[in-house]
């Protein structure tokens, strides 16, 4: 009698959702007859399971089902053909729960050794070597895998390349066992450094020689039906901008192409987002904007795809520029079986944590972004591993890293994150993110030990009655003379109209004042006209928020609305006036003093109080 790899020693049989087996078998006979079944555990022969007909052979060929085996084991399995004494034997065999190990080499087990996820004996693996066993590390062995796609041969000699070999899935498998006293098959599918086109399902015809086939194949050997999937893929599509541009889209499809070929709509899924990389110094070939992007969207894959969670790896160590170490292999695993739970018995154990709100606040005299962000389904409170809250950065809205948080500050599931940018051009330009950057310092984790997820993410742009900082503004040479509060008004006519005025610079927020002219006194006292427009569709009442580091006038239309003697910091909306103006074009002039060479510049927006929309600002372009 031979069974192939349909039946062997040491085999997991799926259980169904009444804790019994249903596992299909076929093979070979040289009689004809009906299958005989006898199960024995350690207390004897099973009951309902001495000699019962499980199967026929007909023409040689064995169709049968091992049906309503209680989950548990180990158990010994006896198929004999009546009227003759061919016979089989399988030992140590379990049924519980079954699980597709998938995707690149963090899942196939590169971490160094010693692993630190003993073996256990009611937690066993389908190998490369489409053989059963206890499970133990390396789970994954491509030199000696059947599958002609990873390149092996199941005759060469075990290889563990490098003193590799810890990876999650043995410490996955190892803690739904402690959590469900159900046992557990691992099934290792993964293969290093491989990208979505080379899993796609659409290989599947091709058998053992692509890995999607190879995959479904071993499924299949295993008898057609899992209880879910653990995905750890990605890195190698952040090497091209349609690479990362696609990853949610062309994952979503692999994952409902596992879904249809396990037979269940709602299997559940559960994978890995991209851990920390090391890049090398001048490497364009990765890039932290496409690493963001891939990350970003296994997020929200994990938001959108029901039954399937994304798991945080951005605070697990490695042991080289890519791969986990070994702690951080058996941290994934613990987590990978946490979001699994959660999943299976939501009532019980906490989903993912995952952003609820972003609000953007303005408090700091600068005008920085203040932004707080509140979690769903934080365990216990946030807290910071080894020191201050790490990990958010701003990037702008593609995703090109600009630089970490200044701070962050933690508070039940609150993170509060003070950014460089002012606060009204924040949600216009730029996005925070957790883990935005190949390798952040990223510390941030619950009281179950579980990361923040990595995300980019901005806020509701600015009201509609407010208008950005001025920022497209004419300025004038300097004129030299005093800068008293008195002396700053504006010139004659005369003077005014050969004025030979140029673009001003621009930082962040305010205009800057220009430096000296080469050969002057930078010392010397100075003051120089800015000028710009603005235009109203219809009569407004406006507040405008002025904000110097020194002396200045603000004149509109020429008459003066400000006049304040100021100095350092820059301090937006420091001064405030309440203005009516009517429809059409008008224009702004501000006689900044260069505070003997100290004031670097001026800021200015405007609120339009009956919470209509703004007056649009002129650009350069269009004033002179």
């Amino acid at each position: 009698m031979d069974l192939g790899n349909t039946l062997q020693s040491f085999a997991v049989l799926q259980r169904t959702n009444e804790n019994v087996s249903n596992h299909p078998f076929a093979g070979s006979a040289r009689h004809d007859g009906e299958v005989l079944l006898t199960i024995e555990n350690s207390d004897g022969i099973v009951n309902a399971f001495d000699k019962t007909i499980a199967g026929k052979v007909r023409n040689g060929r064995i169709k049968g089902v091992i049906a309503g085996l209680p989950v548990g084991g180990p158990y010994t399995i006896t198929l004999q053909i009546s009227g003759s004494s061919e016979k089989a034997v399988f030992k140590e065999i379990l049924v519980g729960d079954l699980w597709l190990l998938a995707g690149q080499s963090n899942m196939a087990d590169y971490g160094m050794l010693p692993s630190l996820t003993p073996a256990d004996p009611m937690v066993h693996a389908y190998y490369m070597t489409d053989t059963w066993g206890i499970a133990q590390a390396p789970l994954h062995d491509t030199n000696r895998a059947v599958a002609p796609v990873h390149g092996g041969n199941p005759a060469n000699k075990p290889k563990i390349s490098g003193g590799r070999g810890a990876g999650p899935g043995l410490a996955f498998a190892e803690a739904m066992f402690k959590a469900t006293s159900i046992p557990q098959g691992v099934i290792a599918c993964a293969h290093g450094g491989t990208s979505l086109e080379q899993w796609s399902p659409a290989l599947k015809k091709l058998g053992g020689k692509s890995l999607y086939g190879a995959m479904y194949e071993r499924l299949q050997a295993a008898g057609g039906r899992v209880a879910g999937l653990l995905w750890y893929q990605g890195c190698n599509d952040t090497a091209k901008d349609e690479l990362s541009e696609q990853y949610m889209t062309r994952t979503l499809k692999l994952f409902r192409a596992v879904r249809k070929d396990c037979c269940n709509a709602k299997l559940p899924i559960v994978f890995v987002q991209l851990a920390g990389f090391i890049a090398n110094y001048g490497d364009t070939t990765f890039s932290s904007r496409r690493w963001l992007q891939v990350r970003n969207q296994q997020y929200l894959l994990g938001l959108k795809l029901k039954n399937s969670a994304c798991v945080p790896a951005i605070d697990l160590g490695l042991c080289d520029h890519i791969h986990l170490s070994n702690e951080g292999a058996a941290a994934l695993g613990k987590r990978l079986a946490e979001a699994m739970l959660s999943l299976i018995e939501p009532e019980k154990y906490p989903g993912q944590i995952k952003v609820k709100s972003l609000k953007i606040k303005n408090k700091n005299a600068a005008g920085n972004a203040v932004v707080e962000l509140t979690f769903d389904n934080v365990c216990g409170k946030l807290t910071a591993q080894g020191g201050a809250p790490c990990g958010f950065c701003l990037t702008d809205k593609a995703g090109n890293y600009i630089s970490d948080a200044i701070n962050c500050h933690l508070s039940g599931d609150r993170a509060t994150v003070l950014l460089k940018v002012p606060a009204i051009y924040f949600s216009e330009k730029y996005q925070i993110a957790y883990g935005g950057s190949f390798q952040p310092h990223a510390n941030i984790v619950d009281s179950m030990n579980r990361s923040l997820p990595c995300f980019a993410m901005t806020g509701k742009p600015r009201p509609v009655n407010e208008t950005a900082y001025v920022e497209d503004v004419l300025v004038s040479k300097p004129f030299y003379g005093s800068e008293e509060l008195s002396e700053l008004n504006l010139p004659e006519k005369e003077v005014w109209e050969k004025i030979n005025f140029t673009r001003a610079a621009y930082s962040m927020i305010y205009v800057t004042c220009p430096a000296p002219e080469k050969g002057s006194d930078a010392k010397a006292q100075r003051k120089y006209y800015f000028k710009f427009q603005t235009e109203l569709p219809e009569k407004m009442i406006l507040k405008v928020l002025f904000g110097s580091d020194a002396p200045f006038a603000l004149y509109c239309d020429k008459k003066v609305v400000l006049q304040k003697s100021t100095t350092n910091p820059v301090v937006p909306g420091e001064f405030i006036h309440t203005m009516e103006l009517a429809a059409g074009k008008h224009e702004f002039v501000v006689v900044f003093a260069s505070n003997c060479g100290k004031g670097w510049g001026w800021c200015c927006r405007f609120v339009r109080l009956d919470g209509r929309k703004a007056p649009r600002l002129l650009s350069c372009g269009d004033f002179k």
